[in-house]
């Protein structure tokens, strides 16, 4: 009876968050194969409390109205406990829906104590700081979709809490996601390409068929000076694999054979993909 009304509470806090969520699907999994009975009852309590510690927040000043969708995926492979502290090891892949935006840790050490809240504070503990650092990252990416480099703002706030982190007392992981985190933010070029390619998609929503071939040569400008300096940076080819379909698409309808010829030089992963649209 106890574990129904606390999942009656649960889908009850979660039905309401949702009406003013950001992120506005998150699907989580957490694979306890690996784990022992308890364990395992306690970390699916922990799967259904994520998604709420998502939704039940405002992570930013939404003037665009948006709405992200994402998918979490946790694979415990070990737990230790030490006094008070139980402490799991997990690998750990975040991603927005569309998968243009993914993250991935392969040893991710977490505490997590039975009934224990997952709560926001203003401390960063281990697992509720991972969370926002990536929830962050997450959303500055949408926002530099929407606004050339719109997302530096919410960028600062994932440094922020990954230097807190590493003075904390749990520092482990937060020196590589400075790491990721500075890597992404000083590709300029890749971060412009995003907006680019998304300025051509609004263009079409609204009918101005006639701006997007300028959108299409900006994407393709900002994809070519970024790869001048590193032809495998890897987040601006994840942007390509997910989307080289969609861009092809554009680019056979409103751009110019020289387009066609730039995005397969560009991007010769997806050159069938291009080819079988252009023919």
């Amino acid at each position: 009876m106890k574990s129904l009304k606390i999942l009656s509470s649960l889908i009850f806090m979660l039905t309401f968050s949702l009406l003013f969520a950001q992120f506005t699907e998150v699907s989580v999994e957490i694979s306890v194969d690996r784990m022992p009975e308890k364990e395992r009852n306690d970390l699916k309590t922990l799967e259904q409390l994520i998604p709420i510690y998502f939704q039940n927040y405002s992570w930013f000043e939404n003037t665009y109205g948006i709405g992200i969708p994402i998918k979490i995926s946790m694979f415990p492979e070990g737990v230790n406990t030490t006094g008070f502290e139980r402490t799991f090891t997990s690998q750990i892949f975040i991603s927005n829906q569309s998968g243009d935006q993914r993250f991935f840790e392969k040893s991710f050490k977490f505490v997590y104590n039975q009934n224990d809240p997952l709560t926001h504070s203003d401390m960063v503990l281990p697992l509720p700081g991972v969370l926002d650092f990536y929830a962050y990252l997450l959303v500055a990416g949408e926002l530099d979709t929407y606004d050339p480099l719109g997302g530096n703002n919410l960028y600062e706030k994932a440094r922020d809490i990954a230097n807190r982190g590493q003075l904390s007392v749990h520092p482990s992981g937060w020196k590589q996601r400075l790491q990721e985190l500075d890597e992404i933010t000083r590709l300029r070029n890749y971060r412009m390409a995003k907006y680019c390619f998304w300025t051509a998609v609004d263009l079409l929503d609204q009918k101005k068929e006639a701006e997007v071939p300028d959108a299409i040569s900006q994407m393709l400008e900002n994809f070519d000076k970024m790869f001048e300096v590193n032809a495998r940076e890897r987040y601006s080819h994840i942007f390509l694999d997910v989307h080289a379909r969609e861009i092809a698409e554009i680019i056979r309808d409103y751009g110019t054979p020289a387009q066609k010829t730039t995005i397969m030089e560009l991007d010769p992963d997806n050159v069938n993909i291009y080819k079988a649209i252009f023919e």
